[in-house]
């Protein structure tokens, strides 16, 4: 079907809502992460009844996507408190950058040794999937009685952190790889990237700290921070910063700006004024609505897109063996790591080590920067779309299967029972 009528188009997106919101549901009381039945809504729509032609659909993919991934950045930044996380929490901070990077070099020999391509391609693809998913691996284990407040907060940040190393160094990558081949030209491209941005951003998080505080907790001021976050990424394209890295910076300025004002001197703090306790409000109270409705439409939206342009034709034997290879070092990195660490700092009891090394779900981060290579006209990463969505389910199906056999070995580590949540 060419072209979906207006009503057919409204009756599917109200469909799309609901299934997200019963996929919901069906997570919070079973732990069966809702990407499955998004996903697999969407291959019922597009590869299997063809209600929609992935053709059409592709198009739709780069706004779903660059959307999804602002929201990702802004939501990473403003719940990174970077001094909570080197005073802390450094265990976390060590097993994040130990896990994200023993994968990306093992991904990208893999790689390499398997298709013969260039070690930046095998690179670029290692640091798509190095990062786990923090909508998945919070909302887990937030429940979990057998895990203590500190292995969350290490399961948290772990995940938030890695997120936020796929974008900044996969967009390093993909600049560093349209431009040049050389190495030098990649670290020069990551300096540009933080140094292009950081400025922009101090600016923009200064000015919108100190509007925040004048909007003393009005309504409107959620929807006007959004509607900054999507021109302000338009300001850092046009001036030529990266935009990703710019909404990343701009929410870990706002979350830390408490911390910044004491440090600055006295003429900016009388700009931006000391009146930062709405400012905080306010922050905090977008922050919830932005997660539980728009970050809920745009995740669902997005996930159904992956599965309406899954194309089953391109799963090949070569294919399923090569996402088989990377499924397995994404699981056996993290279990190393997860075992290493235990052993050497006598950190975690064995159920709670079982748990950590299950949290390798990957997600939208993954899925979003998978397609920017070949939108972005970088031959060679036509199959690292397939390889990501491949990854994904693997890794969620994963996950769920160590989960519950975990508890039905250990009955007395279930889960609490999670709350019925209110849609109202």
């Amino acid at each position: 079907m060419d072209l979906l009528s207006v009503e057919v188009v409204l009756g599917l997106t109200g469909l799309v809502i609901l299934v997200g919101l019963a996929g919901e549901l069906v997570f919070r009381r079973t732990g069966v992460p809702s990407v499955l039945f998004l996903m697999g809504f969407g291959i019922l729509l597009g590869p299997v009844f063809h209600v929609a032609e992935p053709t059409a659909v592709m198009k739709l993919a780069p706004y779903f996507g660059t959307l999804a991934l602002l929201i990702i950045l802004f939501d990473g930044g403003i719940n990174l408190h970077i001094m909570k996380v080197l005073n802390e929490t450094p265990m976390a901070l060590l097993y994040s950058v130990m896990v994200f990077g023993l994968t990306i070099l093992s991904i990208m020999g893999f790689y390499v040794w398997v298709t013969q391509e260039s070690w930046l391609h095998g690179l670029l693809l290692g640091t798509i999937l190095g990062g786990t998913a923090a909508a998945i691996i919070i909302p887990v284990t937030s429940h979990m009685v057998s895990l203590r407040d500190s292995t969350k907060v290490l399961l948290s940040l772990d995940s938030a952190i890695s997120e936020v190393f796929v974008v900044v160094l996969a967009l390093a990558l993909m600049g560093s790889m349209k431009d040049s081949v050389g190495g030098g030209h990649f670290i020069r491209e990551i300096f540009h990237a933080f140094w292009d941005a950081i400025m922009l951003a101090l600016l923009a998080g200064a000015l919108w700290a100190r509007l925040l505080a004048w909007l003393g907790g009005q309504a409107l001021s959620y929807m006007l921070t959004m509607a900054a976050i999507l021109v302000l990424y338009y300001v850092a394209e046009l001036i030529g910063a990266n935009g990703a890295i710019t909404i990343l910076l701009f929410g870990l300025v706002l979350s830390n700006m408490e911390f910044l004002v004491v440090r600055l001197a006295k003429p900016i703090r009388a700009l931006i004024g000391y009146e930062l306790d709405q400012a905080q409000f306010v922050l905090g109270e977008f922050m919830k609505r932005m997660h539980e409705e728009l970050s809920f439409l745009v995740r669902t939206f997005f996930y159904v897109l992956l599965g309406l342009i899954l194309d089953f034709s391109s799963l090949t034997v070569e294919i399923t063996l090569m996402s088989l290879g990377l499924f397995a070092i994404v699981v056996l990195i993290r279990a190393i790591v997860t075992e290493g660490l235990a052993r050497w700092n006598d950190t975690w009891p064995l159920g709670e080590r079982v748990v950590i090394a299950a949290m390798f779900p990957r997600g939208i981060a993954t899925a979003v920067m998978a397609f920017l290579p070949i939108s972005t006209g970088i031959p060679g990463t036509e199959l690292f779309p397939i390889y990501a969505l491949t990854v994904i389910v693997l890794c969620v199906l994963g996950m769920t299967l160590v989960l519950t056999l975990h508890q039905r070995w250990n009955p007395s580590n279930s889960r609490e029972p999670v709350p019925e949540p209110s849609i109202f």
